[in-house]
């Protein structure tokens, strides 16, 4: 018999607080990631993604990333990002986790001001990918939500010990005209806005702000704020039981219709079927 004696040490990481609450889980195969998340946030949690197979195109908040196979994007809460499938199937097993906090962050954030939120694990892949499994084996079986929070704080430790060890430094955003559309746009995407509309609350040309935004962001200011409203239907389409007309409403849309054109086009399905695809696949922890 072999017995081994767990060392026990001072280091960084032994005193981490292992309280946290599991809000969601769900493998991603490659059919429902070909399906894009727009522009969200979530302020009540963290999100967590784990690609299994494929690449996809990850904004995440101001900074572009591309990941593949054996990385893990950190989403924390309150940072706008969305992703899309590049080159292949993009399959994934997610988490999102509330109520929880890691040395020298806020709460409900992984990577903080610390941490760039792409991490690239490489030896440590299968590891932590047979964490991620066992999770939502564990939550699809219906195990006590005690022991779901318990498996969660173990997985957030061991991903903290991985940034620890690789994680690199954040991106530096240098302050920009693009910037200030954005946080423009991102406080008023529910209103009436145009670019009209934008550039005169701004003063600037509309053609420059136009031009500066969309070589810092990627997408033109009208792009951004459908992608935006989009973004916020499919938070609430997946996580709460709003009417559609409802949920058109408080992201921007008066006309019902013309949100359901809106979705369709840029999803290439309606917002029910999105629900239904998207709450059928995912394993939700009710409190």
């Amino acid at each position: 018999m072999l017995q081994y004696f767990i060392p026990r040490t001072n280091g960084p990481h032994s005193a981490q607080d292992s309280s946290c609450h599991l809000r969601s889980v769900c493998d991603i195969d490659s059919r429902h990631g070909k399906l894009p998340r727009t522009m969200h946030m979530h302020t009540d949690r963290a999100e967590i993604i784990l690609v299994t197979a494929g690449h996809g195109s990850f904004n995440i908040d101001t900074g572009h990333y591309l990941a593949g196979k054996g990385d893990i994007l950190f989403f924390d809460s309150g940072i706008l990002h969305d992703e899309t499938t590049v080159e292949g199937d993009l399959a994934t097993s997610c988490l999102s986790v509330s109520d929880f906090k890691r040395t020298k962050r806020r709460p409900n954030a992984m990577v903080g001001d610390c941490y760039a939120p792409l991490l690239h694990l490489g030896d440590s892949f299968p590891e932590i990918y047979a964490l991620f499994q066992a999770l939502t084996k564990m939550a699809r079986t219906g195990n006590p939500v005690s022991l779901l929070d318990a498996l969660t704080a173990v997985i957030l430790n061991k991903l903290d010990l991985e940034l620890h060890k690789h994680g690199q430094k954040p991106q530096k955003q240098a302050e920009s005209l693009g910037l200030t559309v954005k946080a423009y746009i991102d406080h008023h995407y529910r209103e009436e806005i145009t670019l009209k509309s934008i550039a005169e609350a701004l003063k600037f040309n509309p053609y420059y702000l136009a031009h500066a935004f969309k070589e810092h962001i990627g997408y033109s200011p009208m792009q951004y704020i459908i992608r935006r409203r989009i973004g916020e239907a499919q938070n609430l389409l997946i996580s709460t039981d709003r009417s559609i007309t409802d949920i058109a409403l408080s992201c921007g849309y008066n006309n019902s219709n013309y949100f359901q054109s809106v979705f369709k086009n840029l999803m290439g399905i309606t917002p029910g079927q999105y629900r239904r695809d998207w709450v059928k696949n995912t394993s939700l922890q009710k409190e």
